[in-house]
């Protein structure tokens, strides 16, 4: 997986893409629609690395056919990020739905400053700081096979300078300095058939996702990367709540960079955030019960278990790592159940605070 950084950026990306992806399928096609709209957002977290996460998520939804009503409305936006910890994260995307929703396009791009941490355990059994400058950029093509069921291509390139504040060569002149460039092209199988994209009450989101990093692309760590996610979701309580779970694997095959390793944290697990755990194989299974309270109040209640294995610490290899947490929701869009909220969880010695933009997956 790419730094972490930029994967908690893709992931508010696609968050948001999904939830407005819903927004709009949801919308009446009346003539009252508004062409463009705007949805100034703005985002606040804390984890114990980073300290407190600032920032703003401007996004605008718009049709690329006003004849067009049967697909989605068409998205783009924009999000800076700004931490205490002297950390920033600034990027553009967009993604686009048409010819009625048989064709989707995504596309992203981003730079960022991450001042981080990793954990080593021998000799030192200590964390080691390090600086992050890294780069992206990611595109999709996604076309419909048959009824709620789409294959797509993409491609990805990042780029990563790392600083290890204290790892320095045995002269011990400067830290140490690595470099890594990354060219992924890839293929993604995905299958949806819940009612509602945004906030569903019933049905199943499932994806697999494949990636190689060959040799041919100008790459120094030749690599392949498989994940799979599955989300289901059950109506309870007389329609009124919702009990949804996820299954997450990540499978990296190859020479796999530091960069490149899967880190339990954010959506898989949320209650870890100091960076210490991380591998090249994850896996992660929990669950989430979301209670609607009020018109426009509800909480959630979540835990789980994740673990890494092929992890630089040997001691790390299948441990399980138990998250749990709350969280309040407000919903902003009453005809699109859209919500914005805060989460807080405990994992294994660590916790964090998470501003949510929607649902968790």
């Amino acid at each position: 997986m790419i730094n972490q950084y930029l994967c908690r950026g893709i992931f508010i990306l696609l968050a948001c893409m999904m939830g407005l992806g819903a927004f709009a399928q949801n919308e009446s096609s009346s003539e009252e629609e508004k062409p463009f709209k705007l949805v100034p957002v703005p985002y606040l977290s804390y984890d114990r690395t980073l300290g407190f996460s600032i920032g703003a998520l401007p996004m605008a939804t718009f049709r690329l056919s006003k004849q067009d009503t049967l697909s989605p409305r068409s998205m783009a936006g924009v999000l800076g990020l700004y931490t205490t910890n002297k950390s920033w994260f600034t990027m553009a995307f967009t993604k686009l739905y048409f010819n009625k929703d048989n064709w989707r396009f995504l596309a992203g791009a981003g730079v960022g400053d991450f001042n981080y941490q990793f954990f080593l355990s021998a000799p030192i059994n200590s964390f080691i700081e390090y600086n992050t400058a890294a780069k992206f950029f990611k595109v999709e093509l996604q076309r419909k096979v048959v009824d709620k069921l789409y294959f797509g291509v993409n491609y990805i390139h990042t780029q990563y300078d790392n600083q290890f504040e204290d790892v320095k060569p045995d002269d011990g002149s400067t830290p140490l300095e690595t470099q890594t460039n990354l060219n992924g092209v890839g293929a993604i199988l995905t299958y949806d058939n819940r009612p509602s994209v945004y906030y569903p009450y019933s049905g199943f989101y499932t994806n697999l996702r494949y990636f190689s990093f060959p040799s041919a692309f100008d790459n120094e760590y030749v690599s392949n990367k498989l994940t799979f996610d599955f989300d289901h979701f059950f109506s309870v309580r007389g329609g009124q709540d919702v009990i949804a779970s996820r299954v997450y694997l990540g499978l990296g095959l190859g020479d796999i960079s530091f960069n490149q390793q899967f880190n339990v944290g954010g959506v898989d697990i949320r209650g870890y955030t100091d960076g210490k755990y991380r591998g090249d194989i994850m896996y992660s299974v929990q669950g989430e019960y979301r209670w609607n309270l009020h018109n426009k109040i509800s909480l959630v209640g979540f835990l789980g278990v994740a673990s890494v294995f092929e992890s630089t610490n040997e001691d790390q290899n299948g441990k399980l790592l138990p998250g749990l947490g709350l969280g309040f929701r407000y919903k902003v869009f009453e005809e699109e159940h859209m919500n914005v909220g805060i989460d807080g969880a405990v994992g294994d010695g660590d916790w964090g605070i998470y501003f949510r933009i929607g649902e968790a997956f």
